[in-house]
């Protein structure tokens, strides 16, 4: 009972803390947008053999060594497939589906991924009240000729950072993998070099 309690407590704070959301339609940041691409990187941290896999099987990827996933609970977004967490708990990865609308779809046939980021961005923003702010500007990662929109934010009320790659499958199905801190324990969180040495060693891991 004490471990399926402390599961929902997890799962409830990756729910209000913004990084999982859902909104039929999604206002567009009206703003010029720079990017760059910016070559892969290796992985810096020894991986698991635990995957992640959609159900349709264009998707899959790794998760660090050490991690472990939890199930989404019912008040958890439906687009949400996976989440892991690390033994601290104070990292979440989470991987979600992407909706289509067909406004979502017109902003990626015009702008590509860097729209499909831009929407993702869009649903972090509106799930915390306009609280959460973009970090750095939207760039192209690219990864053994994948190529993933990448950008960070923060989160003002709950002083956390994330960073969130979006993607478009082989089959033309839109995702995001996300890393946020959590903070509702009293271990130390990663420097923003751990937290980058991670990110990328589980983008680097994923495939589509």
């Amino acid at each position: 009972m004490k471990g399926m309690y402390f599961v929902l407590t997890i799962t409830i704070f990756i729910l209000f803390s913004g990084c999982i959301v859902v909104k039929e339609k999604d206002e567009i940041i009206k703003k010029e947008i720079e990017y760059e691409y910016i070559p892969a990187k290796k992985s810096k941290i020894k991986m698991s053999d635990k995957i992640v896999r959609t159900e349709l099987g264009d998707m899959i990827a790794s998760i660090p060594e050490g991690w472990f996933f939890i199930e989404p609970e019912g008040t958890i977004s439906s687009e949400v497939f996976a989440i892991a967490v690390n033994p601290d708990f104070t990292l979440s990865a989470v991987f979600s589906r992407i909706k289509k609308t067909n406004e979502i779809i017109d902003i990626v046939d015009k702008e590509g991924i860097i729209g499909l980021a831009r929407v993702s961005f869009t649903k972090h923003t509106t799930k915390n009240f306009n609280a959460t702010i973009i970090v750095d500007n939207y760039h192209i990662y690219d990864s053994n000729s994948q190529d993933f929109a990448v950008y960070s934010y923060t989160k003002l009320k709950r002083n956390t950072f994330g960073k969130s790659a979006a993607f478009i499958s082989s089959i033309n199905e839109y995702y995001e993998f996300s890393l946020v801190t959590m903070n509702f324990t009293s271990n130390d969180p990663p420097t923003l070099t751990q937290f980058d040495d991670i990110f990328y060693s589980i983008l680097t891991t994923l495939k589509y």
